[in-house]
């Protein structure tokens, strides 16, 4: 198989036998495998479905899909991004990565969109990997399984996750309201928040 950034390899089953690696969400916008003390606010974003975040890159059938640079994400106010520290060795992840998030909003309808990216050494970030929900039972801690990945992250550069609540026009706008999209005469933007210590990434690592 193709393992991006490292290039072809045999591998007899799939997904390969593993471990797992957690990073866990920090304030001020960190990943770190040591969990946060106790006590941060809760990191917050406003998704307004009037302004949606916009697609950059993923598994698209469009020329605009694919890996790209999505540096310009994590500097968006409706963009929650964060970024560990550089890595001091490769480190390859084969499978599914999981987020975990102790999460809330103040609307019941609600997406995440949630993504893992890698940040070269000059600070430009590409995409890795991807998922997308619509979530059921806002108030309850979130897992979200995202698209597998074979995948070496390189020596000097740093893991990051990005947080949103809309990846427009893949996926159709949340309107915050209950009516039908295509018949909704209002929107209802929505305020998340990402709780801190027990929110993680989970990197299965071979």
């Amino acid at each position: 198989m193709f393992v991006t950034g490292q290039g072809w390899r045999y591998l007899p089953d799939w997904p390969p036998a593993t471990t797992e690696h957690a990073l866990y969400l920090h304030p001020h916008g960190r990943l770190d495998v040591a969990p946060p003390p106790s006590g941060a606010p809760p990191a917050t974003f406003l998704a307004d479905p009037e302004r949606p975040t916009p697609v950059i890159g993923g598994p698209l059938l469009a020329p605009t899909g694919g890996y790209r640079n999505d540096t310009r994400l994590a500097s968006r106010d409706d963009v929650l991004a964060f970024t560990g520290a550089a890595l001091t060795q490769d480190l390859s992840v084969h499978g599914h990565p999981v987020v975990e998030l102790e999460h809330s909003a103040d609307n019941p309808n609600v997406d995440l969109f949630v993504r893992v990216s890698e940040v070269d050494p000059k600070g430009r970030s590409r995409n890795v990997s991807e998922a997308y929900r619509r979530l059921s039972d806002v108030g309850r801690p979130v897992k979200v399984e995202l698209d597998p990945m074979a995948h070496r992250f390189r020596a000097g550069s740093r893991i990051r996750v990005l947080i949103a609540g809309s990846w427009f026009p893949r996926y159709a706008r949340n309107l915050g309201t209950e009516e039908p999209t295509l018949m909704a005469r209002q929107v209802k933007p929505a305020t998340h928040s990402v709780h801190f210590g027990e929110s993680r990434l989970v990197l299965p690592v071979h």
